[in-house]
C-alpha cells in the first residue's frame, strides 16, 4: 500500500486535484483560495506545488492530496486511496474485504429494503408518518420502513443467501427464544442508521400508537459494525452541509432530524437514544468545531444541554444553544413556525450565556441559597473549559452580567464580590447580619413594642435570622423563655438566639428610644431588601440583553423602575 501511495503522489499534482473542488488563484509560485474547511471572506488557504502540500492560515488545516480528499469528501483512507488511484490511472492491489463486516452490511441492506417495502403495504404505519409531517421524499431519502406485527424478514434474508444462525443473531435483528430465531422488532417504524460511508449499520425502531410492547424507542444492540456511542443519526445525510455551513446542529431525535431536512436545515444530527458522548462529538469535530445544541425544552433537555456544553468545552469546540419554547421540541417548532426555528439557528446564543439565563429564570439571587447554587454552576461550567482564551471570554461575560468575580482557588471554588464578608471562596459561613440581629434584639428588649412587628420576613437576607423572626411572628410572644424552648430541636438557631440575648443589653442607648431604634432598623432592612432586588433584576436584564430577548428585558425594566421608585422613598426618609 505504501508503494501505491507513492505512485499516486508521483502521478497527481496537488493543484489539479484541489482545483477539482476549489477555484484556485495563482499568487507568485503558490495558489490561494478561500478555505473549503471553514467560512472566511479573505483567502487564507495556500497550495504549494513545490512541496505538494496545502495549508490554511485561518483554521490550521494542512496536508497532502490524501488529507485534502479524505477531509473534503468525509471518507475513510481506503476510499480516498481508491478514488485517487482511479484519478491517476493506477491499479492498486485489492485485499479481500472483511467478510464479517461485509456480511452484516449485507444483512442490514436487505433488511432496509424489506422494511421499506413493508411500509408501503401498511396503511396504519404510513398514516402515522404522514400525521407526523414526514413526506414521501424523506421516507425514500432516509430509507424509512416498517417492521410488521407478523414479520417475515428471516425468509427474505434466506431467499437472498443462506446466512448462518450465528450471523443472524450477531446482526442484532434477531433473538433466540426457546431454541428458535425470532425477529427483534415488531410493529415499529424503522429508521436506518448509516455510517459516514453511507452503509446501514443498525436501526432505531419506534413503536406505533397502540403498541405497548417494550420501550418507545429501541436501537439495534451493539454489533461488530454498530456502536451507539460512536455514531449519530443523520451523520451520513448531513456530512456535506455540516462542513459547508461550518456548524453541526445536535437535536434529540430522529424525527427532529428528518423534519429539519424537509425544511432545508440539513446540517443536523441526533444521538441514538442515549446521552451525547465524547466519541460522537469527536466524530463531528473533524467537520466543524461549532456545535449548536437544539434540545427539547423539558428538564431532560436542559440536562442534555449542560452535558453537551461540558463535553464540547473539554474538546475545545464552540458550543451554542437554541430553544424550541414555547413548543416541546424542534420537530413541533418546525411544524408550527419554520421561520422562528431558522431565526433561532441564525441568532444562536453561546451555550454558556444560555445556560446561565435558564438558571436565573427561576432563581432569586436575593437568596443566599440561590446565589450559592449559581456559584456552583459557574464552577462546573468554567471548570470544563480547557481553552484559556475561551475561558477568559466567559469569565468577562460572567462578571459583566452577574457581577460575580471568578477566581480559580486551590479548592476549585470561586470568590464573589457580592459576599463582602467572604474571604477565601464559597461556600463560606458568613457572620450574622448586624442590622438583622439588632432588630431582633430590640424586639426582645422592648416587650411593649409588639405593635412594631410589622416588617415582612422577606426583608431578612440571612436564612437563620429570618427563621427566628418568623417564629417570633408565629408565636406572637416576646417572652425569651418561651422562645428559647421553641428552639429546643434547632441547635443552630438556638445558639444564634443565645448570642442575641447576651448581646441585647449592649445595644441600648439613653439618647435614642427603643421605638426609634426599631423604626430605623426596619427602614434599613427595607432599603437593603429593595437594593438586593434591584441587583438581582439588573442581572436578569443584562442576561436578557445578552441573548437578545427584548421582550423579557422590557418587562424587567418596568419592575426595576418600580423598585427604584420605592428606594427613592426609603432614601428620602430622615431616619436612615
Amino acid at each position: 500500500m505504501d508503494n501505491s501511495v507513492s505512485q499516486i503522489k508521483e502521478a497527481l499534482d496537488i493543484v489539479q486535484v484541489i482545483e477539482g473542488y476549489v477555484p484556485l488563484k495563482q499568487t507568485g509560485k503558490n495558489y490561494s483560495a478561500r478555505c473549503p474547511f471553514h467560512q472566511e471572506k479573505t483567502p487564507s488557504f495556500i497550495v504549494s506545488p513545490d512541496i505538494q502540500r496545502y495549508k490554511c492560515f485561518g483554521c490550521g488545516a494542512s496536508g497532502d492530496i490524501f488529507n485534502f480528499v479524505q477531509n473534503i469528501e468525509n471518507i475513510d483512507f481506503q476510499e480516498t486511496l481508491e478514488k485517487l488511484a482511479k484519478m491517476a490511472g493506477i491499479e492498486i492491489k485489492r485485499y479481500g474485504p472483511n467478510t464479517v463486516f461485509k456480511t452484516f452490511e449485507e444483512i442490514n441492506y436487505i433488511a432496509t429494503k424489506y422494511y421499506y417495502n413493508e411500509l408501503k403495504k401498511n396503511i396504519k404505519a404510513s398514516k402515522y408518518l404522514d400525521e407526523r409531517g414526514i413526506n414521501k421524499d424523506s421516507i425514500k431519502s432516509f430509507g424509512l420502513g416498517y417492521a410488521p406485527q407478523k414479520p417475515h424478514l428471516l425468509q427474505s434474508l434466506m431467499n437472498e443467501k443462506k446466512y448462518t444462525r450465528k450471523d443472524l443473531l450477531n446482526s442484532g435483528l434477531f433473538v433466540e427464544k426457546e431454541g428458535r430465531l425470532r425477529e427483534k422488532f415488531y410493529d415499529r417504524i424503522m429508521f436506518p442508521i448509516r455510517s459516514k460511508r453511507g452503509k446501514v449499520i443498525g436501526f432505531t425502531a419506534r413503536v406505533l400508537p397502540g403498541n405497548d410492547w417494550g420501550p418507545k424507542y429501541m436501537n439495534t444492540p451493539e454489533t461488530p459494525i454498530f456502536h451507539k456511542k460512536e455514531n449519530l443519526f443523520g451523520q451520513y445525510e448531513s456530512r456535506q452541509e455540516i462542513r459547508k455551513s461550518d456548524l453541526a446542529i445536535i437535536c434529540e431525535g430522529s424525527t427532529d432530524v428528518i423534519s429539519a431536512h424537509q425544511n432545508g436545515i440539513k446540517n443536523i444530527v441526533a444521538p441514538l437514544g442515549t446521552s451525547l458522548t465524547k466519541e460522537q462529538l469527536l466524530s463531528l469535530k473533524s467537520q466543524t468545531k461549532n456545535v449548536l445544541f437544539f434540545f427539547d425544552s423539558d428538564s431532560a433537555g436542559k440536562g442534555a444541554l449542560l452535558r453537551g456544553f461540558l463535553l464540547a468545552s473539554e474538546l475545545q469546540m464552540n458550543p451554542y444553544a437554541a430553544s424550541s419554547v414555547p413548543y416541546k421540541d424542534l420537530d413541533e417548532l418546525l411544524q408550527q413556525d419554520v421561520t422562528a426555528a431558522k431565526k433561532q439557528i441564525a441568532t444562536r446564543a453561546e451555550a454558556f450565556s444560555f445556560i446561565l439565563q435558564d438558571f436565573l429564570a427561576d432563581r432569586n439571587l436575593e437568596k443566599l441559597k440561590d446565589m450559592e447554587e449559581l456559584k456552583k454552576l459557574v464552577t462546573i461550567l468554567l471548570g470544563s473549559v480547557t481553552d484559556e482564551i475561551t475561558k477568559n471570554h466567559y469569565i468577562q461575560k460572567l462578571e459583566k452580567i452577574t457581577k460575580i468575580s471568578y477566581q480559580q482557588a486551590k479548592n476549585g471554588h470561586v470568590k464573589t464580590k457580592l459576599d463582602a464578608e467572604s474571604s477565601e471562596g464559597f461556600p463560606v459561613k458568613r457572620n450574622k447580619d448586624i442590622v438583622e440581629r439588632r432588630y431582633i434584639g430590640l424586639l426582645l428588649i422592648g416587650n411593649n413594642e409588639k405593635s412594631k412587628l410589622n416588617i415582612p420576613s422577606k426583608y431578612f437576607a440571612d436564612r437563620e435570622l429570618r427563621k427566628i423572626y418568623e417564629i417570633i411572628l408565629n408565636l406572637g410572644d416576646l417572652n425569651r423563655e418561651v422562645l428559647y424552648k421553641e428552639l429546643d430541636n434547632e441547635e443552630e438557631l438556638r445558639n444564634i438566639f443565645e448570642d442575641i440575648i447576651f448581646e441585647a443589653d449592649q445595644i441600648l442607648t439613653d439618647k435614642v428610644s427603643i421605638t426609634d431604634q426599631l423604626e430605623k432598623c426596619a427602614k434599613q432592612l427595607e432599603t437593603r431588601y429593595y437594593e438586593r432586588r434591584r441587583q438581582a433584576i439588573s442581572i436578569k436584564i443584562a442576561m436578557a440583553e445578552e441573548l437578545g430577548d427584548n421582550k423579557t428585558s422590557e418587562r424587567l425594566l418596568l419592575k426595576l423602575q418600580n423598585i427604584n421608585n420605592k428606594l427613592k422613598g426609603t432614601h428620602n426618609d430622615k431616619n436612615i
